[in-house]
């Protein structure tokens, strides 16, 4: 697992520095006294096996977010202006939902196979080098400074191994089990809004995706052969240190039955983004008033709101309807703050039902875990850490069948109006109204149908009879 948002709250979380990563604020490109400071950073990380820079986060561990996020494309492009060669990185930003909506980030530097100097002086505004020409940096006590002998001993036996192709240990790790974060999305956003921007690092991850997940009959080499790599550079096709040639593009787009523009749209895994499927596109413009004020406000941004906005407010219906009675009561201190889950659970479910005794409530619950168990089985579990992002990645790899059933039975309406998207839940709904409704999805016309809808009290007599 390289970059993901659990990874960046365990490296916050350890509460220190380490020679694997460093809390940074924030980083920029320019001024290029800024970059100079940020490219140490990296050619450090990239001759000491890699590491992470975690961004939006204070020297005291604290997150306070960064001002403005910076495009992987053109930091790539300001470091080969520099240096003259790729260096490979990861750059993913996060959106922290507390008080204030703070985005984070992680920038993971992968470890180089050769060693990495700039081949000029950088300055400081005294005029002093902030990166000094043919000078190897290595991580060290926290630090990125000049490699010492015992250093650069390790660099010559790292350098002196490489050579022949070979598995590496992530390889190994993946053909025991075809799943791993660093395979799932690194910018889920641009998924969802179906966003993208041809870069060697996206054509690497695509190559890798059809390498693990898409075939099973060649190794890494030989796909490299088939397609046409120097036998030399296979490695740094993969890792993203080499632009591909259009006929690279081509053999692999006949040799593995690929769309045709597959290398040029965004995809997780090879899954294509939802607002490419008619269906699904279908389904939130049927629950949509307003259509032509939804495609004013983008129907790509309105997508990935929706989906995002969804994938939380069932998170929160899932945790609190396998919970105990009781149990997300905030404190007098949780409920000054709006944004505390335990709050919002509360006023959004609990809080409605205060009146039940604990047969009714339990009866209740029971009714909506049955009218929405397909749903609750195929999200991952209640108790699961980040449980709304990872409800949003089950979604991206379930059939269309599911998917459009589970905005269609959740959703109630979507509105937009002075710019916002507003969306109401049939989930919310009934547990706010105390009404119980039975449901039929219609597959053929993607359509949810209420029927035998009946007021909490007549649920209650029928279940008392039934008793």
């Amino acid at each position: 697992m390289y970059n993901s948002q659990d990874k960046f709250f365990e490296l916050v979380g350890l509460g220190t520095e380490n020679n694997k990563w460093d809390y940074k604020r924030d980083i920029h490109i320019s001024p290029n006294i800024a970059f100079a400071n940020l490219l140490k950073d990296i050619l450090a990380f990239s001759n000491s096996g890699g590491g992470w820079l975690v961004l939006g986060v204070d020297d005291n561990s604290r997150i306070i977010g960064i001002e403005k996020k910076i495009d992987p494309t053109s930091l790539g492009e300001k470091i080969i202006s520099v240096l003259g060669e790729q260096v490979l990185f990861d750059l993913n930003y996060y959106t922290i939902h507390d008080e204030f909506d703070k985005v984070v980030g992680l920038l993971y530097v992968h470890d180089s196979d050769k060693v990495l100097v700039s081949p000029i002086d950088l300055y400081n505004e005294k005029g002093k080098p902030i990166v000094s020409e043919h000078t190897i940096y290595f991580r060290r006590n926290t630090s990125s400074i000049k490699a010492n002998i015992d250093d650069i001993n390790l660099l010559i036996h790292k350098v002196s191994v490489l050579g022949k192709y070979d598995l590496k240990a992530e390889d190994i790790e993946f053909l025991k089990d075809k799943k791993s974060e660093y395979s799932m999305f690194k910018e889920e956003d641009a998924f969802y809004k179906g966003e993208f921007q041809f870069s060697v690092s996206k054509f690497a991850e695509k190559l890798n995706t059809i390498y693990r997940f898409h075939q099973s009959k060649y190794t890494k080499y030989e796909i490299g052969i088939l397609l046409g790599f120097e036998i030399a550079a296979i490695d740094e096709y993969f890792e993203g240190r080499r632009f591909p040639k259009i006929e690279h593009l081509i053999r692999a787009v006949e040799i593995f039955d690929l769309p045709h523009d597959y290398f040029f749209q965004t995809t997780v895994g090879m899954e294509k983004p939802f607002i490419h499927n008619p269906l699904i596109t279908y389904i939130i413009l049927e629950k949509t008033t307003g259509k032509v004020d939804l495609y004013e406000y983008g129907f790509g941004s309105a997508f990935n709101t929706i989906i995002s906005d969804l994938a939380r407010k069932f998170s929160h219906f899932k945790k609190w309807l396998f919970s105990e009675r009781g149990t997300y009561k905030p404190s007098d201190r949780d409920i000054d703050s709006l944004v505390n889950e335990n709050t919002i659970i509360f006023q959004t479910f609990e809080e409605y039902l205060l009146d039940l005794s604990n047969h009714q409530y339990n009866k209740f619950k029971q009714h909506l875990k049955i009218q929405y168990y397909k749903e609750i089985e195929k999200t991952p579990e209640e108790n699961e850490k980040f449980l709304n992002e990872k409800i949003k990645t089950r979604l991206i790899y379930s059939n269309t069948d599911f998917v459009c059933k589970f905005i269609s039975e959740l959703i109630k309406t979507i509105k937009t109006s002075e710019g916002k998207i507003h969306i109401e839940y049939n989930f919310i709904y009934e547990v706010q109204n105390k009404v119980v409704r039975y449901r039929d999805y219609d597959r053929q016309n993607l359509k949810v149908e209420f029927c035998n809808r009946k007021t909490f009290d007549e649920f209650i007599s029928s279940e008392k009879e039934r008793d």
